[in-house]
């Protein structure tokens, strides 16, 4: 992976929304790198920033990571530009890959994630992790607590394994019926290509009412990730799961504390 500000023809971008908690950031971020699975010249990763810190920007400068001021429209509220920052990423990294891969600095990365992410990647398939949520709020993915992301309070000693289970169960097995599967499979990080982005992106800003869920679990006020979802599966794209790319997401204290400041990581 380049962090030098050259592009080197990566065969997936990662991208990333970063605001003010760089302990997290920081943490969250290794994770993805490190756990990636794939060579340094295969993959690479571009941070977007709006109501960043000077510390988020120090950060950033100091890593020598690539990154983007893609603003902040106060008259809008935290919603409607954390939508417009998510769709702004995938045109600066299809730009330079097939492949773009959106991650959160609230998550924790398992082993050879993306490579497992990228392996199954198609022109007209979306490739989605098995995600972990804390269960914390209402989820419709596998919950169990593992704390927050963060390098003084992840519970990493119960952390690896369980991870590690769940990787030697389901190495190399992908999930293509979500009935069956018992989730949904759309959960961040996902791979997405530039095919089915230009088809159907952007995503919605603002919550969809009236929208039906084809599971039934959201009729009212499906955010836009999930609208986004709905439209892909309506039009014919593939929506699988890589039972083997496994992603802790920590799920309330980030979101938390930026949506008070008004800013995201």
């Amino acid at each position: 992976m380049h962090n030098n500000g050259k592009w080197e023809n990566p065969k997936i971008v990662m991208y990333c929304q970063i605001g003010r908690y760089i302990e997290e950031a920081e943490f969250s971020v290794t994770s993805a790198i490190e756990n990636a699975g794939m060579s340094e010249e295969d993959f690479d990763i571009v941070f977007l920033t709006w109501k960043s810190s000077d510390e988020a920007h120090q950060w950033l400068k100091d890593k020598n990571y690539k990154s983007v001021e893609i603003g902040y429209d106060e008259g809008k509220g935290f919603l409607w530009n954390l939508y417009r920052g998510w769709n702004a990423g995938y045109p600066i990294a299809l730009e330079h890959a097939d492949y773009v891969c959106p991650i959160a600095t609230d998550h924790y990365f398992h082993k050879n994630w993306l490579a497992n992410l990228y392996k199954n990647c198609a022109e007209n398939t979306i490739v989605n992790c098995k995600l972990i949520e804390p269960g914390n709020q209402y989820s419709i993915h596998t919950c169990r607590n593992f704390g927050v992301t963060n390098y003084s309070e992840f519970k990493m000693d119960e952390w690896n394994p369980f991870a590690d289970a769940l990787y030697e169960a389901a190495e190399g097995q992908v999930a293509t019926d979500e009935v069956a599967y018992g989730h949904r499979f759309d959960a961040m990080p996902f791979a997405l290509s530039r095919d089915v982005w230009e088809r159907f992106g952007p995503m919605n800003k603002f919550s969809v009412d009236n929208s039906p869920d084809p599971m039934g679990i959201y009729v009212n006020n499906i955010t836009g990730d999930t609208d986004f979802f709905n439209r892909c599966k309506a039009g014919g794209v593939n929506v699988i799961k890589a039972l083997d790319a496994i992603s802790y997401h920590c799920g309330g204290l980030e979101a938390t504390k930026n949506k008070k400041d008004g800013v995201y990581t």
